[in-house]
């Protein structure tokens, strides 16, 4: 069978038969694929040994019938703490699930398999906030995606929105003024730090997001406004975000 090479990171596993394994891979090459590694629950297997959810492996995979098959793999680095942490193991479930639902098969896409990579080893960090890092990976893949929220002007009216408390409506796609925010929209409020803090996100300000102090009830805004507009332009729930709120409330 003719193989290839392949960056890869294990967005979902499935146990097939007695000891193989379905996976979901998200690759740099060849973008978004599934393959089987034959044997991968058996303790001994090197392969399976190397194929943790979420981890990145360079790997040679090659092409079947129906499946390709995982035929060796070398771990790049490691996702410890975030299979010892249930918080950082949702988190990195939405990105992954995210992930596996914008992106077509066998149909690359550079940016976004960097920003899952970097998110994920964000994740991996137990200094780090995986609220915050979550957060930023949501505005950026509405970015990628060509969704991310009118943040400047009324998404309602048009006018310039003044610096006051105001309204996200993910029907309009962006925030609403006071006035517009007042006819029965869907949605959910927006504080005048919530709209600085969604601005820095938008602009791609990664290293002054870094520095910022994000206390929850602000984090918290930014993921309603964040997490419904994903959600409209998807036009489906996302089980991760159920069970996020689930372990949050």
């Amino acid at each position: 069978m003719p193989t290839y090479q392949a960056d890869a990171i294990v967005l979902r596993r499935l146990d097939y038969g007695e000891a193989d394994r379905i996976l979901t891979l998200l690759t740099r090459e060849h973008g978004k694929l599934a393959a089987i590694a034959k044997g991968a629950r058996r303790s001994k297997t090197r392969v399976g040994s190397s194929l943790d959810l979420f981890g990145r492996s360079r790997m040679m995979l090659a092409r079947g019938r129906n499946l390709d098959v995982v035929a060796q793999v070398e771990r790049r680095g490691d996702v410890r703490n975030i299979a010892g942490d249930l918080r950082r193991t949702a988190y990195a479930s939405l990105i992954s699930e995210i992930a596996d639902k914008v992106l077509e098969d066998r149909h690359p896409v550079d940016d976004v398999f960097e920003l899952v990579a970097q998110t994920l080893d964000r994740l991996n960090d137990p200094k780090r906030s995986a609220r915050a890092d979550a957060a930023w990976f949501l505005m950026r893949i509405l970015d990628l995606l060509g969704y991310a929220p009118q943040l400047l002007d009324c998404a309602g009216c048009g006018q310039s929105l003044p610096e006051a408390d105001a309204w996200f409506s993910p029907l309009l796609g962006g925030v609403l003024c006071r006035r517009c925010g007042a006819h029965d929209q869907a949605g959910s409020p927006v504080s005048v730090s919530t709209l600085k803090v969604l601005r820095v996100m938008a602009a791609d300000q990664g290293e002054l997001y870094d520095r910022l102090r994000l206390p929850d009830p602000v984090l918290e805004q930014v993921e309603q406004a964040l997490d419904a507009q994903l959600e409209y332009h998807l036009d489906r729930r996302l089980k991760s975000l159920d069970f996020i709120r689930s372990i949050s409330g």
